[in-house]
């Protein structure tokens, strides 16, 4: 609970809104008006920095580096699949690399669905998820819904007690796929990377260069998951 509190108050989007509050307050205050000023001036530079696309780059490429598209010739021999849920727009891409996955594979794979919240109970991710999958021609047998992790460690722990030791594709928003490897390394297993969802521009215009919600959100995801890695990390040690 404490580690969860410390994430949201690091994120862009909520600390700039504090020290832009900050500066409302010491400026109505009137004594110290000057110094609620320079907070909202500072909030405001930090505002225009996260949510411009060379930052937010600059931001995720760390996360992203390392890893590509998948080539599927070099690993045949896998069986099985597993995709981490997201939001709604990284599901969809995250189900359509399992799709590009099975459908260049010489046998149906078993897909594993992880990341449904037990607080929802009525969340319709993950069957929405399976059905995508059902009507494009994967076997409902194959589709296994596990659904009860709340965060990547759980997702990790319970995706581990369905594989035991097979090896496996592990299917993540490329921004994600650093911590979600490493939550496995520590359980003792090395999935095969299959990056989706890659946010990094990399080409920039004049557009660039102006503010955009976007870009600030994923400001935010680079942070979480800074924050999740460094958790590790200190866990480890």
């Amino acid at each position: 609970m404490f580690f969860d509190i410390i994430q949201k108050f690091i994120l862009p989007s909520v600390f700039i809104f504090f020290i832009i509050f900050l500066g409302l307050i010491l400026i109505l205050s009137r004594k110290k008006s000057t110094i609620g000023r320079v907070f909202i001036v500072i909030g405001l530079v930090f505002y225009y920095l996260f949510s411009i696309t060379p930052i937010t780059d600059m931001i995720l490429t760390p996360l992203e580096r390392g890893y590509k598209q998948l080539d599927i010739e070099e690993h045949k021999s896998i069986n099985n699949i597993v995709i981490f849920l997201g939001g709604r727009e990284s599901d969809v891409l995250r189900a359509s690399e399992v799709l590009r996955i099975s459908h260049l594979m010489d046998h149906t794979p078993r897909v594993i669905i992880s990341g449904v919240n037990l607080r929802n109970t009525k969340s319709e991710k993950a069957p929405a998820v399976k059905d995508f999958f059902s009507n494009r021609g994967i076997p409902a047998e194959n589709i296994v819904i596990e659904s009860s992790s709340q965060n990547t460690l759980e997702n990790a722990r319970n995706v581990a007690r369905i594989l035991e030791d097979e090896p496996f594709f592990l299917v993540t928003s490329a921004h994600h796929m650093k911590r979600s490897i490493k939550e496995f390394e520590r359980i003792g297993l090395s999935p095969t990377p299959a990056p989706a969802n890659f946010k990094i521009r990399g080409e920039y215009n004049i557009f660039s260069f102006f503010p955009s919600a976007r870009n600030l959100r994923n400001s935010n995801l680079g942070f979480h998951e800074y924050f999740g890695i460094l958790f590790i990390n200190l866990y480890d040690n």
